[in-house]
C-alpha cells in the first residue's frame, strides 16, 4: 500500500497543473489578441477563435482527467487499506495457542496479549473477538482498523473538490501549493 499517498497526489496533480498551464498560457494569449482590436471579424471568426474554442476544450477534458486520476488514487488507496483489515495468518503469533488452549483467561492474560500485540492488526482483532465472545475486560482496548487511512483519504476527497474549481486557472499551481501547504522551491 502507498503509505504517502498525500505526496503521490500532490505530484500527480503538480505534473497534470503544469502541463494545462501551457495550455492556459497559449488560450490567455489567444484571448488578448482578440481584445487587442488589431485583428479582422474575419481572421477572428476563421483563426483565433477556433484555435481559442480547441484550447478550451483541451484544458476542460485534461483538467477532468486529472482530477479524476488523482480520486482513482485516492480510491485506490482506500482499497488498499481496507485489505489491511483482512486477517492475515502470517501476522499469527503463539499468543494465538492461549486463546484456543481452553485456558480461562483473566482480563490481565488478555490485556498482556494485546499489549505484546500492539500494532498486528490480526491478532488485535482476533483477541478483541476472543474478549468480546467471552465478555472479559480489555483494558479499553478497541479496534478501528483503517481510521487514519480513512481520514487521510477523506482529507484529500476535500482538496480534490476545491481544487477541481482551480485547476483550470491562471493560478492553480499557486492553490495546489497553498491546498498542499507546500512552500514553491
Amino acid at each position: 500500500m502507498d503509505n504517502n499517498i498525500v505526496q503521490t497526489v500532490f505530484d500527480t496533480l503538480e505534473a497534470r497543473t503544469d502541463e494545462i498551464s501551457k495550455d492556459i498560457a497559449e488560450r490567455d494569449k489567444l484571448e488578448e489578441k482578440i481584445k487587442s482590436g488589431r485583428y479582422s471579424p474575419q481572421a477572428l471568426k476563421d483563426d483565433i477563435y477556433p484555435k481559442r474554442d480547441a484550447l478550451r476544450r483541451k484544458i476542460e477534458t485534461a483538467s477532468e482527467g486529472a482530477i479524476q486520476e488523482a480520486r482513482n488514487l485516492v480510491a485506490q488507496y482506500r482499497a488498499d487499506a481496507a485489505e489491511l483489515n483482512n486477517l492475515d495468518p502470517a501476522e499469527l503469533t503463539d499468543d494465538v495457542k492461549l486463546l484456543q488452549s481452553g485456558i480461562t483467561l483473566l482480563p490481565r492474560d488478555i490485556q498482556g496479549i494485546l499489549k505484546r500485540n500492539a500494532g498486528n492488526r490480526t491478532m488485535t482483532q482476533i483477541v478483541l473477538r476472543y474478549a468480546k465472545e467471552h465478555n472479559i475486560d480489555t483494558g479499553g482496548t478497541y479496534y478501528i482498523g483503517g481510521q487514519a487511512e480513512e481520514e487521510n483519504a477523506r482529507n484529500l476527497d476535500g482538496i480534490l473538490s476545491y481544487y477541481k474549481k482551480w485547476i483550470d486557472k491562471p493560478q492553480a499551481k499557486d492553490m495546489l501549493y497553498r491546498f498542499f501547504n507546500v512552500t514553491p522551491e
